[in-house]
């Protein structure tokens, strides 16, 4: 276990700089793209593209940090009114696992799409879309590895009624 929590301090770190640096380039993509249009008269389509291209992997590898605080949208009605923390404990941990359930569906499905989509390119770059398509599986990886992590110490948090 002493093993596995170094790795994931260490895909944390990484997941971390890869969102700092995306989030680096769409500010300069955008910069650009402002520059272009309203100082030289005209806009640079590839900015654009490039932007969204990196707000996808934003997205993705963004939802996995976001699972190591549990700050995705969600709905605990049914544990704030739950005084038995054991039982609260356990609703948390249900309800991660069906997302881990569907992360698990759905990840080979993002692996086929990846696949089919080798052979079409961007409109203004030459860059093939599974490389951006690309961002689904790599995004449901590193996900299932923060919930790896995430479940048990979360679970323990509300089974002491720290949480």
């Amino acid at each position: 276990m002493k093993t596995w929590l170094t790795v994931d301090h260490y895909i944390d770190l990484i997941q971390t700089w890869i969102c700092i640096v995306l989030f680096v380039l769409i500010l300069i993509f955008g910069s650009i793209q402002i520059f272009g249009r309203y100082m030289l008269g005209f806009p640079t389509p590839w900015t654009e593209e490039l932007m969204r291209f990196c707000c996808i992997w934003l997205t993705l590898v963004g939802s996995a940090l976001t699972i190591r605080v549990d700050g995705h949208v969600a709905v605990d009605v049914l544990i704030g009114f739950m005084k038995d923390n054991k039982k609260r404990a356990v609703l948390f941990t249900v309800a991660r696992l069906i997302c881990v359930i569907f992360l698990l569906v759905y990840l080979p499905a993002s692996i086929q799409l990846v696949m089919k989509s080798k052979n079409s390119l961007a409109a203004s770059i030459p860059l093939s879309y599974a490389y951006i398509y690309a961002a689904v599986p790599v995004g449901i990886v590193m996900m299932l590895c923060s919930y790896m992590t995430t479940i048990p110490a979360m679970a323990k948090q509300y089974a002491r009624g720290e949480k």
